[in-house]
């Protein structure tokens, strides 16, 4: 990944930032992600400055999981129980563990928190630096996977943290959506609260909350601010990660914020029909070394979210 955050002019009032999940990603490797992201929003796509967020040249993904892989292990015990489906249990812990390893992790998850934080102050920079006030930018996020967890995390600490120059309402920094597809956010916070201790300074990481998930929001005399005036959900009926098992959702790995739009996709149109199936699946998109290979027929794919949801990406971005 770039050494800097990246910039650019924006052509309006309008910019979206892209952030990506698990293993090893770089530049250009989301460029069709991007074509299917312009062709849904159509004539209006010239009018967004679109920004990528890489951050595994940062966090060094596959030595750090390598590191980490006993109390790995330890985490994907805690998933194998809670899937209770001798069918799926296995091929879930191990798919879902590359959105584990970062809650174990504090020099990691330290290490992506101040690249996104140096992107989102970029892209505000940016913004004003073409002639756009704060209170009139329209900045969205959309992220996936493991990107929904360094996206909730950022947003709470830039809703709280004066130093950042990011709270909606004392810096007039609030984004108009935050998009994330196949959020692992619940189920980090369920594994994140059985294994206890083995998570490095817990205090900080706001899925770990007391007070339980909530949209990011600044707390002050006049009331409450949300950091966006739209927080969407959006996950598959057979994507694991997203709280599904085979069209059940797990309450304990579904993420379900009070005041979320949430979106389930049936993914009838994918070459899945038994448990068995969805398994086979989940185990051939891993492979040592290298990150998970994510085709479109794997109900993760965030590509494949972005395709069958066109219209509603148009409508969200452009209103």
């Amino acid at each position: 990944m770039p050494d800097h955050p990246v910039s650019q002019p924006w052509p309006s009032d309008r910019a979206v930032l892209l952030v990506h999940g698990v293993g090893n990603a770089k530049p250009g490797d989301y460029e069709q992600l991007v074509e299917i992201l312009k062709a849904a929003l159509g004539p209006a796509a010239g009018g967004f400055a679109i920004y990528e967020l890489y951050y595994d040249a940062i966090n060094n993904w596959f030595k750090e999981k390598t590191a980490l892989a006993d109390k790995l292990q330890q985490a994907k015990t805690v998933l194998r129980v809670g899937v209770d489906d001798p069918e799926l249990a296995d091929a879930v812990a191990e798919y879902a563990g590359d959105v584990l390893w970062p809650l174990l992790s504090r020099s990691a998850r330290a290490a992506v928190r101040e690249a996104y934080f140096a992107q989102l102050k970029r892209i505000v920079l940016d913004g004003m630096d073409s002639g756009v006030l704060r209170q009139n930018q329209r900045v969205s996020i959309i992220a996936h996977s493991l990107g929904c967890f360094y996206t909730y995390e950022v947003l709470h600490a830039a809703a709280t943290q004066v130093s950042h120059r990011l709270m909606p309402r004392s810096h007039a920094v609030r984004f108009a959506h935050v998009i994330l597809m196949a959020s692992p956010v619940q189920l980090l916070r369920t594994v994140g609260q059985s294994i206890g201790g083995a998570v490095p300074n817990r205090n900080e990481l706001a899925v770990l909350s007391e007070g339980g998930l909530a949209i990011p929001a600044e707390q002050h005399s006049g009331g409450t601010t949300p950091s966006t005036t739209n927080w969407i959900s959006l996950t598959g009926e057979l994507d694991p990660v997203g709280g599904y098992f085979f069209r059940r959702r797990a309450p304990w790995a579904y993420m379900d914020i009070a005041g979320q739009t949430s979106i389930v996709d049936p993914q009838d149109l994918l070459p899945i029909t038994s448990k068995a199936g969805l398994a086979a699946v989940l185990r051939g998109a891993l492979s040592d070394r290298k990150r998970p290979e994510i085709t479109f027929e794997n109900p993760h794919s965030w590509e494949g979210y972005v395709s069958r949801y066109p219209a509603e990406l148009a409508t969200w971005l452009t209103a």
